[in-house]
């Protein structure tokens, strides 16, 4: 249905001397199958939104490539062309299916087959326009159907989504959240997609309006065998939604498979802290709760290695540790928990070399070697001298690799 690869969006800083950009969405890829619900999940900031948007041309992608009404085995030999790098082959598939391309009425063609249902139903839907008009819009903007029948198809979807056809004549004060959700949502099917975005479609609702609008959701997709993707911060609600499951964080795409295999087996470290935050309500049941250190990093200058690495506690000598990390926790070390072991002990760094001056070598070591499954960025020291000159080792980026059927993994781990 829709395959998006190596998609980046990078917003730049407005104000900065320096030609800054705020990596909002960095070299992401995914597939969605006709049919399918995807479910992307991960906390405030990490690219969902955005990665939405870009997938219907909603945003304009920095760089990337999106391949829109294609046939899986023809999204395979996109693959295996740029895989071997046969770019005749990649550039006519591009042509023929690449929704970057295309412009005009050729794009206004392309989005009726799509649309997308806001987070927000207070604010997503014109007040000054009545229910009639905002669900006519989309219709006629995209030549779908005009005049009466478009009128017809309106009452049909208030109906379909469990409102009355007398509300078609009312204005978007006059509804309850639930009520306005219900009409973006017959919003979105105005035109028939096949695709439909759904940006976090229960957040702003209470919780017995969001049981209701889930259970629209799932009934109109039995009927219409529509394919979505399903954007949310709710992992429950992906559990009871979604086919696959997509986790996100900092503008990368950490983890990807099946619903039950993401959920019940997370492979990536913050899969498994994001789903440990889930209370569970069989009782008696218990889960240990990972706790991460720090806070989520500056998409302005994000991480080196894997963006994560910072706040895992599985992070090792190759996750991307810089000198600068290494140097701040060992003045934790040194200046602080062990400061009488250290009074008179100075870090310096001379370009790639690091040095501690005034020290205990050997007590150094100790610590070093006693502290690193806490201080996790002094797994990646890997010699320290007897003049006190301090070796790290080089670090990677990770990409995904796969992990069993239909299960990929952005991690060192499963390299």
């Amino acid at each position: 249905m829709i395959a998006a690869f190596n998609l980046k969006k990078y917003f730049p800083v407005r104000g900065s001397l320096k030609n800054q950009y705020v990596k909002a969405v960095d070299n992401v890829s995914l597939k969605v199958n006709k049919g399918e619900v995807l479910g992307i999940v991960g906390e405030s900031g990490s690219g969902k939104t955005t990665l939405g948007r870009l997938l219907i041309r909603l945003l304009e992608p920095t760089d990337g490539e999106i391949l829109f009404d294609i046939e899986d085995d023809e999204v395979k030999e996109y693959e295996d062309a740029i895989l071997t790098k046969d770019l005749e082959r990649a550039k006519k598939i591009s042509e023929k299916y690449s929704l970057l391309n295309k412009k005009g009425n050729e794009l206004r063609k392309i989005r009726i087959k799509m649309n997308m249902v806001f987070q927000d139903p207070y604010s997503s839907i014109d007040p000054r326009y009545r229910i009639l008009d905002v669900v006519l819009e989309p219709m006629l903007s995209t030549g779908f159907l005009k005049g009466e029948e478009a009128k017809r198809r309106v009452y049909e979807l208030l109906e379909e989504v469990g409102l009355p056809r007398s509300f078609a004549m009312r204005y978007p004060h006059e509804l309850s959240g639930g009520q306005r959700q219900r009409v973006a949502i017959a919003r979105a099917l105005a035109t028939n997609p096949g695709l439909l975005i759904l940006d976090e479609p229960t957040s702003a609702l209470d919780v017995s309006v969001q049981a209701q609008i889930l259970n629209l959701l799932n009934e109109l997709k039995r009927k219409k065998n529509i394919t979505m993707i399903l954007i949310t911060h709710n992992i429950a609600v992906v559990s009871y939604m979604a086919n696959r499951v997509a986790v996100m964080y900092s503008g990368k795409m950490m983890e990807i498979g099946d619903k039950e295999s993401v959920l019940n087996n997370p492979k990536h470290p913050y899969t498994m802290a994001l789903i440990s935050s889930v209370p569970r309500p069989e009782p008696g049941s218990m889960r240990k709760r990972i706790t991460l250190r720090g806070d989520p990093p500056n998409l302005i200058d994000p991480p080196k290695g894997c963006v994560f690495h910072p706040r895992c506690p599985m992070a090792f000598d190759k996750c991307g540790w810089t000198m600068e990390e290494i140097i701040e926790d060992l003045n934790y070390l040194i200046q602080g928990k062990y400061y009488d072991l250290f009074e008179k002990a100075e870090i310096m760094q001379d370009k790639e070399k690091l040095l501690v001056k005034n020290a205990n070598i050997a007590e150094l070591r100790k610590i070093i070697e006693s502290e690193r499954e806490v201080v996790r960025s002094l797994t990646s020291i890997t010699n320290v001298t007897d003049n006190g000159e301090i070796t790290i080792s080089d670090y990677e980026e990770p990409s995904l690799y796969n992990e069993g059927e239909n299960r990929k993994v952005s991690c060192l781990l499963y390299k």
